[in-house]
């Protein structure tokens, strides 16, 4: 232990120094510190990985190992230290930890080449730290695109059309019974419990109860028995829960549901397919990583509610 603490003592207060810097900057960047921000995507984890190193002597840094183990480290601690005082969800840590963790070690890299063999300047090194902190307030004059994505989920039922159209306009309590939880469900995302509408026809209100309260209100704006329905959506604001990953997301300004619809049409041999796309806006300067973690979400969410729809109308 003594001689581990010997030749490594310094890096462990490299990475304990690392660890402190990425909590002040999450506790001062606050709701900014998102996936919607380059700041803290992007500049802060190469960063993080550059903070313990800068503790590391020359024959430290020309081993392989410690480049890429000594920031996963820092990001693994600072994430666990994170979700342990409920900073962030397991599911907003799952979303960060791609960049965190390949721009950590992209930014060890990098100071390899730039160190190595070289007289280190404590001063002119340290003036990184300053860096997220110069480019947040720039980053914030500039405007964020804001870009519509569009996912679709199809199932092909052995039913009358009329059957499933049963089944989408409204929708009866979900048992748990019916829907598989998936991985996401486990993590976070509330699953689907009901669907009650007021009135049948354009202009109707229909809503969406999720676990936990959630609620989304939904205006009808298409409507065509057994063929095809449309809804707007808005998130109900009351109904979002207090927890980290529902506060950034639905009550953020940079994710939006726009709209779903449920098309149904006859195929030549007797069965049905059935169509659910969903439109969703993201507004940030990094919208395709967005899009990538909104796909694969929404997606999961519509085929899990595909099969309860398709399992019901069957049963009929």
């Amino acid at each position: 232990m003594t001689r581990l603490r010997q030749k490594y003592g310094l890096l462990i207060i490299g990475i304990v120094i690392g660890i402190g810097y990425g909590l002040l900057t999450r506790f001062t960047f606050g709701e900014k510190a998102t996936l919607a921000s380059i700041t803290y995507l992007f500049i802060i984890p190469t960063i993080l990985g550059i903070v313990p190193l800068m503790f590391a002597d020359n024959e430290q840094l020309k081993s392989y190992k410690n480049i890429i183990f000594i920031p996963w480290v820092t990001v693994a601690t600072f994430f666990l230290t994170m979700f342990l005082i409920g900073l962030e969800e397991f599911i907003c840590l799952l979303i960060l930890a791609g960049p965190f963790f390949v721009l950590g070690t992209i930014g060890a890299f990098i100071y390899r080449l730039v160190q190595i063999n070289k007289q280190k300047n404590k001063g002119k090194l340290l003036t990184l730290l300053l860096i997220p902190f110069l480019f947040s307030p720039i980053e914030e004059l500039v405007k964020s695109p804001s870009l519509t994505f569009k996912i679709d989920s199809e199932v092909v039922i052995s039913a009358p059309p009329e059957t499933i159209w049963d089944n989408i306009v409204e929708v009866n309590a979900i048992k748990g019974t019916e829907y598989t939880p998936g991985f996401f469900n486990k993590i976070g995302i509330p699953r689907p419990l009901n669907a009650t509408v007021d009135e049948k026809r354009i202009g109707g209100q229909r809503i969406g109860n999720f676990e936990g309260g959630l609620r989304f209100v939904e205006t009808i704006t298409q409507y065509e028995p057994s063929k095809v329905v449309s809804f707007d959506i808005k998130v109900d604001p009351k109904s979002v829960r207090p927890n980290v990953f529902d506060q950034h997301v639905l009550n953020g300004n940079y994710f939006t549901f726009v709209n779903a619809t449920y098309e149904i049409s006859s195929l030549p041999n007797g069965q049905v397919n059935l169509k659910l796309s969903s439109s969703y806006q993201l507004t940030s300067k990094i919208n395709l990583y967005g899009k990538f973690w909104g796909d694969v979400i929404l997606k999961d969410f519509q085929d899990r509610l595909l099969k309860v729809i398709e399992s019901r109308s069957e049963q009929k």
